[in-house]
């Protein structure tokens, strides 16, 4: 076994989207916020055009780690971005289906957090 960690190429977006759907896709809030299998089915074709997107990037990184040459994990973070930066992030697209309520509400929280930890300091 011979692992590596490397920059990702646009090429590893539908690996990365398979390995994130195989670790939670059975949790129950993503469950939720993606109720149909067809919704689901669509979320991991989202999952990988946004990887591809952020892996082109530039205040984004996203690692992989290989086992020869497979894919086993992955790594993102957003790079931090001055609040007097101009940066906007590409959006999500989120697939029909999709329960906007559940999703809304958990992103409202996280914001909320994101807000109250670090406030407008720059931050991975």
């Amino acid at each position: 076994m011979s692992w590596a960690v490397a920059t990702a190429a646009e090429t590893d977006a539908d690996r990365i989207a398979n390995i994130h759907m195989a670790a939670f896709g059975s949790n129950a809030l993503l469950l939720a916020q993606f109720p149909t299998p067809k919704a689901r089915t669509q979320l991991r074709q989202c999952i990988a055009r946004k990887a591809a997107d952020d892996i082109r990037d530039l205040n984004i990184a996203v690692l992989v780690v290989r086992d020869e040459d497979k894919i086993v994990s992955f790594a993102k973070w957003s790079l931090p971005v001055a609040a007097s930066e101009s940066y906007v992030e590409t959006p999500w697209v989120w697939p029909d289906g999709t329960d906007f309520s559940v999703l809304d509400a958990w992103t409202e929280k996280m914001e909320e957090a994101q807000q109250k930890v670090l406030g407008d300091l720059p931050s991975y």
